[in-house]
């Protein structure tokens, strides 16, 4: 046999862990635009959180977070993950477009993957993210399809568990792979009419309270809503936030949206129906009381595209 390559060199162990295990969380797809701001939430929670990533963990670890080099697509590397780490609290996310390349059923094995792997270690809570109205989608919103197919596999597993499901992300303000990076003045969306929206980092906080009170949430969804408004709104935070006067605007034409973006648009065609999903933003606040609205997500978030400070 050859010498092993780098790429399939064993990735050495994490230190041991000293925590007490009830504190341990694994993070799945830890290093992505929601899960580097669930980890923080967990973290700032009290958690000791262990993240997954595929490589360099230095963002992680700038947040005090241990990263797990591991494809969490992969049961092998997922049983080493939950070995090396004692984690019996895991947070899983699935990743259309990237991780399953745009494929449902790629997408849906990810899910079972995790679930699998959680089982066979004991992991005590299982909380999986899903989407607000999942199931009420037109079919051809196809990144939300999975999210359908690992709740129910999720229900069925015997796993101790519950789910979150997010609407629109305060963090799509600030999303150049869909054409609209945050500018100093201007503000762009997929979506001009009423919404609703939540912050990835509340999706965290939410976490932190199921993993807190797991009898409590056990087999329970909460709908992750904090905040409703049109881009007019969003931009009128920004603009009191920034001390800029901030234009809203569509990022692109509907019909550009149509054409370039299909799977995205019949998502933002329900949300312009439905003005955002159904479920309840003061049912959310009984959870996260000080949950984001538009001007404490921009505080917080507090950065355009190009690394300048909203907040001087």
């Amino acid at each position: 046999m050859g010498a092993t390559t780098s790429s399939d060199a064993i990735p050495a162990p994490i230190t041991p862990p000293t925590s007490p295990v009830s504190k341990r969380v694994l993070v799945l797809a830890a290093t992505g635009k929601t899960g580097k701001h669930v980890c923080l939430a967990l973290k700032e929670a009290g958690f000791d959180v262990f993240g997954t990533t595929r490589s360099g963990g230095g963002a992680l670890q700038a947040i005090g977070v241990t990263p797990i080099t591991c494809d969490y697509t992969k049961r092998a590397d997922l049983d080493r993950a939950l070995l090396e780490t004692g984690a019996k609290k895991v947070f899983a996310i699935t990743d259309f477009f990237k991780a399953a390349n745009k494929s449902v059923q790629v997408e849906s094995q990810h899910g079972s993957t995790a679930i699998a792997a959680a089982k066979a270690s004991g992991v005590e809570h299982f909380i999986f993210m899903s989407v607000a109205d999942a199931e009420k989608f037109d079919d051809r919103t196809e990144h939300i399809k999975a999210k359908v197919i690992v709740e129910a596999e999720l229900k069925a597993s015997g796993l101790s568990f519950s789910i979150v499901r997010p609407c629109a992300f305060f963090e799509n303000f600030d999303d150049a792979e869909n054409y609209n990076p945050l500018t100093k003045g201007s503000v762009k969306s997929l979506m001009t009419s009423t919404n609703t929206f939540c912050s990835t980092y509340d999706i965290g906080r939410a976490a932190a309270a199921m993993f807190n009170a797991p009898r409590v949430w056990l087999g329970k969804t909460l709908d992750i809503i904090s905040w409703k408004g049109d881009l007019a709104q969003v931009a009128a935070a920004l603009e009191t936030v920034s001390g800029v006067p901030v234009t809203g605007s569509a990022a692109m034409p509907m019909c550009a949206r149509a054409l370039f973006l299909e799977d995205l648009h019949h998502m933002c065609l329900y949300f312009e129906e439905h003005e955002g999903v159904t479920g309840s933003i003061d049912e959310f606040k009984k959870v996260v009381p000080n949950a984001f609205s538009a001007e404490d997500w921009f505080r917080w978030y507090n950065k355009y595209a190009n690394g300048e400070k909203i907040v001087q």
